[in-house]
């Protein structure tokens, strides 16, 4: 696998509207990504770009490849990206993890193998055979998921979804993720939420404000909340102890802090 290489990014919808001015950002090898920033900072519209659905000015480069118009076909490989708003094409479950994989002639036996192995792993065997309409909020956010990833490209965007999703689904879904080589970049308004991927980009006033490994920005305490944003509570809760000089690390969960504190 490669990377995702963004030079000198600029993009505005009008003079009146400028979005990025200059973000330069490297993505580090196989490294999963938080995308943060407050309303109107340009989180999806970066998506966007990525995803080859708008002009800008610069460079940006993915595995090695220009997103330009004149590859848009072999980006579609290398990135997909879900929106919130993005619609389901069938009626029922099966039906919508067998449609993209038909759509690019994928065999019937490579597809019924896919979805064994989503089935297996999620244990959607009762969903497979319901009409989408029926499903929860948390299931449709889900299947909308898995049949982008069941795809497998280099990379899946997702715009503000994984915030749907309880815990435990989460965990299966890094997993079925990294267990197919797909990394995820996931926007989020959900601070919690980027404590499940490897490094954090901040956008900002058309710049990235921070970037970096997801302990070390989430380590910048004072800067995040100046521009708008509340740690993970176990993140704060450790920062306030190591000033008591009670614990002397950084803690992502309360299982590992509680261990720590009574051992």
């Amino acid at each position: 696998m490669g990377n995702i290489r963004i030079n000198n990014l600029q993009f505005s919808y009008s003079k009146e509207h400028e979005v990025f001015r200059d973000v330069t950002y490297s993505l580090p090898k196989d490294k999963t990504l938080s995308i943060i920033g407050t309303s109107g900072t340009g989180k999806t519209t970066l998506l966007k770009i990525l995803n080859g659905e708008l002009d800008y000015r610069g460079e940006i480069v993915i595995n090695g490849l220009d997103v330009i118009k004149d590859n848009s076909e072999a980006l579609k490989n290398i990135i997909s990206v879900v929106y919130e708003d993005t619609s389901f094409v069938t009626d029922l479950v099966k039906d919508e993890l067998r449609f993209p994989l038909e759509n690019v002639n994928v065999s019937p036996t490579e597809i019924k193998k896919r979805i064994d192995e989503i089935d297996l792993y999620f244990n959607i065997h009762k969903l497979l055979n319901k009409r989408i309409d029926l499903l929860s909020n948390k299931e449709k956010v889900l299947v909308k998921i898995l049949s982008y990833a069941i795809c497998c490209p280099s990379y899946l965007c997702l715009d503000d979804l994984l915030t749907y999703l309880d815990n435990r689904t989460k965990i299966l879904l890094l997993n079925y993720l990294n267990s197919k080589h797909i990394t995820l970049i996931n926007v989020t308004s959900n601070m919690e939420d980027t404590l499940y991927t490897d490094c954090i980009l901040c956008l900002y006033d058309g710049i990235n404000a921070i970037d970096g490994k997801t302990l070390d920005v989430l380590s910048q305490e004072k800067i995040l909340k100046r521009l708008g944003f509340e740690l993970p509570f176990y993140i704060d809760l450790s920062i306030q102890l190591q000033l008591y000089g009670l614990i002397h690390k950084t803690y992502l969960n309360k299982e590992a802090m509680v261990k720590n504190i009574w051992k």
